[in-house]
């Protein structure tokens, strides 16, 4: 994990510095204030932040206010340090939006051991996000992932010219039949079984993680497959060259899918429809 380290003395961040890197963390230091909100607000920002209250631009508590102002990154777990001691001012650092308090000068051991506890609250955190994203039956993202994307593709095709974006619908039809017929475990197999060759006819992540969230920051196309519910998928093409490449992927789809599927000992074979839509001057939502 990558941890920011901002003090202007530097006596004191190096000595930090040292142990927190012993400790096997990857350590980002800076000198002041201005520098540490510039890093932590940053599209590969470290995932903690150990501020001094008292440095050069803005101080510590101002750091915090400012971290917590901005919802867009993921959560940063905030750590402040200070000589001050009255119950007053760790009131006001922790209402600033930090997450612990250390008074200086701080014990190696107390400062690896709320850094190791603020690393299981950010992994918790984690976990918690890529569930609410994520569809229980396929561990696709679900509809909320995929309108949150969709919906920047939509900002980016307006603020960036060449930029273009495609949705596919992918009905599979009949589905019911399927689950009257041999069983709703026997459907529930088959949505595994069509989310798996939807991935692979697609150039996709299967993970929600904050790798792929770094993929599209840093402009590389990283498209997204969804189930939506039921039978419904939908898939967006990030960032294609040419509006024939949705009807290509279209076609590959419908190949993927023409082997049949083996469920509870029967062969099912199933066919899909899929509808497009791309960008353009239009698309506003």
């Amino acid at each position: 994990m990558k941890i920011l380290l901002a003090d202007d003395d530097l006596v004191s961040r190096r000595l930090l510095e040292k142990m927190l890197q012993r400790s096997g963390f990857e350590v980002v230091c800076v000198d002041n204030g201005d520098e540490a909100l510039a890093c932590l607000l940053a599209p590969d920002a470290p995932r903690m932040g150990i501020l001094d209250w008292v440095m050069p631009g803005k101080d510590g508590p101002s750091v915090c206010n400012a971290v917590r102002g901005c919802t867009a990154n993921p959560y940063v777990y905030l750590i402040l340090l200070t000589s001050r001691e009255s119950s007053d001012d760790v009131v006001m650092g922790l209402e600033s939006g930090a997450d612990d308090y250390m008074i200086k000068p701080c014990s190696p051991d107390e400062m690896k051991a709320r850094v190791r506890t603020g690393q299981r609250i950010l992994q918790l955190q984690d976990k918690l996000v890529d569930e609410a994203h994520r569809d229980p039956l396929t561990s696709l993202p679900n509809r909320a992932f995929f309108v949150k994307r969709l919906t920047e593709s939509v900002h980016r095709s307006k603020a960036r010219e060449g930029y273009h974006f495609a949705v596919l619908f992918v009905d599979i039809d009949r589905f019911k039949t399927i689950n009257d017929s041999l069983g709703h475990q026997a459907g529930d197999e088959l949505m595994r079984g069509v989310a798996q060759r939807l991935l692979s006819a697609v150039r996709t992540e299967e993970t929600i993680s904050r790798e792929t969230e770094h993929r599209r920051r840093s402009g590389r196309p990283s498209d997204v497959v969804a189930r939506i519910g039921g039978d419904e998928f939908v898939i967006l093409l990030d960032d294609f060259a040419d509006v024939k490449d949705g009807v290509r992927v279209a076609e590959r789809i419908q190949r993927v899918l023409e082997t049949p599927f083996m469920l509870d000992g029967h062969e099912v074979a199933i066919t899909a429809s899929i509808g497009i839509s791309t960008s353009g001057d239009s698309a506003n939502d």
